[in-house]
């Protein structure tokens, strides 16, 4: 038994020089631990993009978020954007389009502006915008800041007033003076109203922008005529009609890559 314990000592004398090494090493940097273990954890944390979400015509804040899950918009760029919800000032005045009273029976429709109103003059005048644009500055400085902003339908097209009126300086909540870093527009159009035609006559438009639209859409040539006044737009198609399409159907990781590239992600 002597033997052993003598045999054993030597191992014994290298365990307790180990623990107390340690020991001064937390004497002298005794956070050093807890940093190295914070920086490692800052690492894991990815910075996403914060993305305003602005709905469609007879739609709401609550319906786009559905139409995205539906979609699989959520858990596809779920690491990657934080999408934020907004519903328009307007309640739609019943009945509503049949196939959204069928999916969405008991959430609110609303609407960005009252309604559209024909001029003599042969333009057309969206009655109420003004209170439109005003829930878009709300959220903007309210919910804000934002990196960039998705539209579906009426909602692509308030996105596309968005970024051609901070384009002008407009639109810039206090305190957040840079713009909007990209616009991803579904189903879009370049907004008619008369007082605001100016924003897109002769002008290029120079946030990033993503345009999304159904062949079968019998509306995408507005989709396509909105591009125009955009500068570099990335194009995607999908095979459905006028919807939020399925992450699926379309080429997703473009979208992606084009998040990421406007936000130096």
């Amino acid at each position: 038994k002597t033997l052993a314990r003598r045999a054993c000592f030597p191992f014994a004398m290298q365990r307790n020089a180990t623990r107390r090494l340690g020991h001064l090493r937390s004497m002298v940097d005794p956070g050093a631990s807890g940093l190295a273990q914070g920086l490692r954890g800052l690492s894991l944390q990815k910075k996403k993009a914060r993305v305003l979400c602005l709905h469609g015509y007879e739609n709401s804040g609550p319906i786009l978020k559905k139409q995205l899950q539906m979609g699989g918009w959520i858990k596809e760029f779920g690491d990657l954007c934080d999408f934020v919800f907004v519903s328009a000032p307007f309640t739609s005045v019943p009945p509503v389009t049949p196939i959204v009273q069928e999916f969405f029976p008991d959430d609110p429709k609303r609407q960005w502006f009252e309604r559209i109103e024909h001029l003599e003059s042969g333009g057309v005048r969206y009655v109420g915008l003004d209170k439109g644009f005003a829930e878009v500055s709300r959220a903007l400085r309210e919910d804000g800041p934002f990196d960039g902003v998705l539209g579906f339908s009426q909602g692509a097209g308030m996105s596309l007033y968005t970024i051609a009126k901070q384009q002008r300086g407009e639109l810039l909540p206090a305190g957040i003076p840079s713009k909007l870093k990209f616009a991803v527009i579904i189903a879009g159009f370049r907004p008619r109203d008369l007082e605001n035609r100016a924003l897109f006559e002769g002008v290029e438009l120079d946030t990033p922008t993503c345009h999304i639209w159904g062949e079968h859409d019998v509306l995408k040539y507005k989709s396509e005529e909105c591009t125009r006044s955009c500068r570099d737009p990335l194009v995607l198609r999908h095979g459905s009609g006028h919807k939020v399409p399925k992450v699926d159907t379309f080429e997703a990781n473009r979208l992606r890559a084009f998040i990421r590239e406007a936000c130096l992600l």
